[in-house]
Parts: structure tokens; C-alpha cells; sequence
């Protein structure tokens, strides 16, 4: 359940991608300011540990999916451990919206949250005539404490060790993995959930009884529920195409292989006409060789994907990407913006998070109706059966502050139930985007659009605190909502299993300090700035500096959990 970048994981943008929080977000379009597309672990996760798979599914909620709303495009459901299910797509946007609850849900508490957020923040509660609606129709009082999300991991992090924390604590995934013994402060500071929700416990909170169990269970922390999580989609990455560009050349065809791909990439490349095939894909080259998505058990020993010959694989034919000039030169030389690129169509294929799908449309097709994304089909670099890898099943948790009392626990539940109303319900419409004619009014197909007034107040916050089954509801869009749920459910299949899926694990601290230093030195063999002899070397040192200092602890966790 650890993602790729080193894994394509769940990472800030590609999360916020996909909730509908992107750059041209109802947020205002200051969301994900200074944001880079998914790029998975970050250097100084706490120190190593892990759940065994048993215990996880001892302690997670029975999972009660909420019938009150079903999207027109079905998804898939997981039965894979750890993996997120599909979610399904809306090409309409539902009406009449389901109530989600009945009654209020709280009983007049008044509480503090913490919540980040990637722009400017809106007015107080007492300015706030959006905050002031929400709990008003909550029946309790939740006051925000909103900090600047990308300074988030250092406010919460002097919070916890100052002991000052407020009632509930929102904390993403990629600031957890930042952190420090983060599950000591975890036992320290937050409540323990599992008296409250384990198995048909949670039936109280039917929203919560919505979230999948894989979700549940990565919110284990030292071996009991102690977040509410905020669920993730299967797939951390695609490779996306202009299809309005691509539809117009009848001899461009979607590859198989990786020698059809590159092919591919000199029939589309046009410096000339200031067009070129790529942006830096390797990311999503990555599996199209097969290499592992972190760890391969092969033969009772355990291979980093640096060890496989997949991977060299994949680095000699990255490397002759770049010196054919197939991938834009101001990505291969100065790190440009390869979404401003792909709109303005000087590339035509590029990685991203499926969240930028969306995203991309909102920005540009009122500029360009014919503006169009298509997903590439998964294929291997030889033809074979393809993979893929996976996300975490969440992608953000809310912690409650320890010895609050079962009393407010069970309120604070409540509340967080009425937040994880899923979309087509009037509290998900409330916590989404206000009041109607207040902060939004309705387009001809019924689709809530800000005022200024909602763009100012209606800030993301109440839907950090639930989470909700991810689905692609961009209804102004029905082409690409098809497009994209279709391209999940087909590729679903194709999901790599992994020796420790199933397992909540945090990697030992040294090896998540690696990922950045050896990203960058294979980076520089594949741009040509290192010889290809150099990746023995840099896999030496990466094996050195707490590689395989690694691979003894998770061969001990697959030990334990008799997987190896």
C-alpha cells in the first residue's frame, strides 16, 4: 500500500486533482499554486513499521455502500488489498439531489479543525456567511483553522510537539510521510477510533459505512483506527493525448509497443512547427517495461525496482526519447510547465495525474471548443499483457484529539459523517458550494456556479473533514467522463499486485530520504548527462545508503505476514 514515484503516488496535486480542487478549481485558480504533477514519497518519512494485513481487517468498518445516489457510468469495485476501487462517472448532474442524513447531525458543539489550503483564505467564521450555513444545517459549531497547505507538515508538526492541537486535525498523506515517528505522535496526541466504528459499529454513520474498507484500513495506525479517511482512485497516472490534435492525422495510431511509441513520437515531432511528441513520460514508461512498482519477490529474495533488468530497460529507451528530441526541449533543459505546453498543443503527449483532465478542460475548451484529452490505451513495450500500478486507497486523513470524552467523539463522528456526503446529495451540494443564489446559482444543465461572493467564502474545508468515493462528476464534460471512467474500468485488469499490498507500512526513514538524490542521478543518465555504465553505480549506492537496509525490514514484515 506505498506508492510509486520512487512510485507515482498520492501526491498533493494528483489528490487535489482528483477531489475537483485543481488549479481551475472552484478554490479561484490559487489552489495548487507552486504545485508539481504527481511525483509520489517524499524524503523523511517517519521510521519504519507495519500492520499486519489480519489485524487491518479486524479493525476496519463494515462497508455499507449508501444507495441514494448511483453514478450513470458504473465503475469498478476492488477486490484487490489496498487497492482503490473505480468510482464511476455522472454525465448529468443529479436532481433531485438524495438527503445524505436526517435530522441534524450534531447536537450544538462547538469545535476547531485544522484544515490546509493552497491559496488565499476565506473570511472568519463570523464573516462567513458560507461557514455560518454549513453549521447551521450540521447542527454544531466547526471553526476553522485554516494554515497555508503548503507549509502545512511545519505547522503541524510544531503543533503536535507543543501539544496544541485543536479538536480534529486534518493531515495528508504525502505531510505524514514527512514526518518524523509519526505514529508515536499519532498514539500521543489522537483518539483511538476503533471502539466507535470497528465492523458494524460504523452502521451509526452510514456515510462512513460508504468509504471503502482498503481506505479504512491504510487509517491504521500502530495497529488501530485512528483517522477518517479521504479515499484516492486506482491509478496515479495516465499518459494523455490532445485527441483533437491526434484526430486530425490519420497515420498517427495509438501504440503497443515501446518501439510503436517511439515511432510514434518522430511522426508526430515537428520542430519546425513547434511540436513535439513528449513531455517526460518515464514516469509512465516505468510500467510499460514492466518495472516493478516498488518491490519484486522473486525466488524468496527481494529486488528494488533500480535492481531489474526492466529497469535499465527503461532508462536506454527514455535516453534515446531525448536524443531523438522527441520530448520538448524546455522540459528536457529547464523544467517548463508541460501543461502549458500540452494546452498550446507543442506536445501532444503527456503524464499527469487523471485529475488534469478536468482540470485542462475547465481551463481551455471555452477558449477552444474543440479542445479534447484522451487517455492511451496500457500497453507493454513488447506486446505483452501490460501492468499498472496503484495508489494508496487514501489520500488524506482527519484525526480527533485524544480524552476529548465519548460524548463529543460520537458528535464529532456525526459531523464528519454529514462531510462525507457524496456527490448528489444536498449536504455534499452545501459543503461543496453554499448557499444558492448566495454563493452559486445553476447553469442551463443545473450545475452550481460561483458568485464572487462563493469564490470568496466557499473555500474547501468542510470536504477535507469526510471523504467521499472519488467519482468523475465534471458533467459539462460528458465526452471526458466517459473517456475516463472507461479508460479506469479497462485498465483496472491490468493492476500490478505487489508482495505488500494489503500491509499498512511505513518505509524506514533512510531509504525515503534516498528517492530524491537517485531520482536525480538516473534523470541525468537518461537526459545524457551520465553514461548509461553509470547505473551500477548509482544502484550501488542507493543499496549503501539504506537500501538494503530496507529490504531487511520489509523481508521481515513479509515474514510475518507469511509471504515469504
Amino acid at each position: 500500500m506505498t506508492p510509486p514515484h520512487d512510485e507515482p503516488g498520492t501526491s498533493r496535486r494528483g489528490f487535489l486533482g482528483l477531489v475537483g480542487l485543481g488549479a481551475a478549481s472552484i478554490a479561484g485558480g490559487g489552489l495548487l499554486t507552486g504545485c508539481s504533477t504527481p511525483s509520489g514519497r517524499r524524503p523523511g518519512s517517519g521510521g519504519a513499521t507495519a500492520a499486519a494485513a489480519d489485524k487491518l481487517k479486524s479493525l476496519t468498518p463494515s462497508y455499507v455502500p449508501f444507495q441514494g445516489v448511483k453514478p450513470e457510468i458504473p465503475g469498478t469495485i476492488s477486490t484487490l488489498p489496498g487497492v482503490p476501487d473505480v468510482g464511476g462517472g455522472y454525465l448529468t448532474y443529479p436532481s433531485p439531489l438524495a438527503d445524505a442524513v436526517s435530522g441534524p447531525a450534531g447536537k450544538g458543539g462547538s469545535y476547531k479543525a485544522m484544515t490546509p489550503l493552497w491559496g488565499p483564505p476565506p473570511p472568519g467564521l463570523t464573516e462567513n456567511a458560507y461557514f455560518q450555513a454549513c453549521n447551521a444545517d450540521i447542527g454544531a459549531t466547526v471553526d476553522f483553522q485554516i494554515a497555508d497547505g503548503t507549509t502545512y507538515v511545519d505547522k503541524v508538526t510544531a503543533r503536535l510537539a507543543a501539544n496544541d492541537i485543536p479538536e480534529l486535525v486534518v493531515i495528508p498523506q504525502w505531510e505524514i510521510e514527512k514526518m518524523a515517528d509519526f505514529n508515536r505522535a499519532v498514539d500521543k496526541a489522537f483518539e483511538d477510533l476503533t471502539p466507535y466504528l470497528q465492523g458494524d459499529k460504523v452502521k451509526a454513520y452510514p456515510m462512513l459505512a460508504n468509504l471503502p474498507t482498503a481506505a479504512w484500513a491504510f487509517s491504521v495506525f500502530s495497529g488501530r483506527l485512528a483517522a477518517v479517511p479521504f479515499p484516492t482512485e486506482p491509478f496515479p497516472l495516465a499518459l494523455l493525448y490532445r485527441k483533437d490534435i491526434f484526430d486530425q492525422h490519420s497515420d498517427w495510431a495509438m501504440p503497443t509497443t515501446a518501439e510503436e511509441l517511439f515511432a510514434l513520437g518522430k511522426s508526430i515531432t515537428d520542430a519546425k512547427a513547434k511540436r513535439w511528441a513528449f513531455g517526460d513520460i518515464h514516469e509512465m514508461v516505468w510500467p510499460i517495461f514492466k518495472v516493478p512498482q516498488e518491490w519484486r519477490l522473486d525466488g524468496g529474495k527481494l529486488l528494488y525496482k533500480y535492481e531489474t533488468p526492466e529497469f535499465e530497460a527503461m532508462i536506454a529507451f527514455m535516453r534515446r526519447m531525448f536524443e531523438a528530441e522527441l520530448i520538448h526541449p524546455n522540459v528536457s533543459s529547464r523544467g517548463a510547465n508541460e501543461k502549458d505546453l500540452f494546452a498550446s498543443g507543442q506536445i501532444v503527449i503527456y503524464r499527469d495525474g487523471l485529475g488534469a483532465w478536468k482540470e485542462l478542460l475547465q481551463q481551455h475548451r471555452g477558449k477552444n471548443p474543440d479542445f479534447a484529452i484522451g487517455a492511451v490505451p496500457l500497453f507493454s513495450h513488447d506486446g505483452s499483457t501490460p501492468i499498472m500500478y496503484h495508489n494508496n486507497p487514501a489520500g488524506i486523513f482527519t484525526f480527533v484529539r485524544k480524552g476529548l470524552g465519548a460524548d463529543r467523539i460520537q458528535e464529532i463522528l456525526s459531523i464528519l459523517n454529514w462531510c462525507a456526503a457524496p456527490f448528489g446529495t444536498k449536504e455534499y451540494e452545501l459543503a461543496t458550494y453554499g448557499v444558492e443564489g448566495k454563493h452559486y446559482t445553476r447553469d442551463a444543465k443545473g450545475v452550481p456556479q460561483f458568485t464572487d461572493l462563493g469564490r470568496k467564502e466557499a473555500q474547501p474545508t468542510y470536504v477535507f473533514l469526510g471523504g467521499r468515493p472519488i467519482v468523475a462528476d465534471y458533467v459539462a464534460y460528458p465526452d471526458a467522463v466517459r473517456g475516463n471512467v472507461e479508460w479506469q474500468n479497462a485498465s483496472f485488469k491490468y493492476i500490478e499486485k505487489t508482495p505488500l499490498d494489503g500491509i499498512r507500512h511505513q518505509r524506514p526513514s533512510r531509504m525515503a530520504g534516498l528517492q530524491l538524490p537517485t531520482e536525480d542521478k538516473f534523470t541525468d543518465v537518461m537526459r545524457g548527462r551520465r553514461p548509461v555504465s553509470d547505473i551500477k553505480q548509482i544502484v550501488a549506492e542507493w543499496r549503501r545508503d539504506g537500501g538494503d537496509e530496507a529490504r531487511e525490514f520489509y523481508m521481515k514484515v513479509l515474514r510475518d505476514n507469511g509471504r515469504a
